[in-house]
């Protein structure tokens, strides 16, 4: 059986509202959920897959959703 999640957890988090979201799966490359207190990132790409990462320290999440936010809006000021 497939399944487009690549965990249970990251299924299971998909399901609940991310504290901030960027991208949209639908029309763009990915849709980013940042997950403060699990410091997880799920990203769901065109084909609906979502990928889930997991990050060590407050402060790797929140550059890796930086970097993010930089790439889904370039040139622009997001807050």
């Amino acid at each position: 059986m497939s399944t487009k999640f690549q965990s249970r957890e990251a299924e299971e988090l998909y399901y609940h509202q991310p504290e901030d979201e960027a991208g949209d799966s639908s029309m763009g490359p990915a849709w980013h959920g940042l997950y403060q207190l699990e410091a997880v990132i799920l990203t769901e790409d065109s084909d609906g897959s979502v990928y889930m990462h997991k990050y060590e320290t407050t402060d790797e999440l929140n550059e890796a959703w930086d970097l993010i936010i930089h790439n889904v809006y370039p040139g622009e000021d997001y807050e």
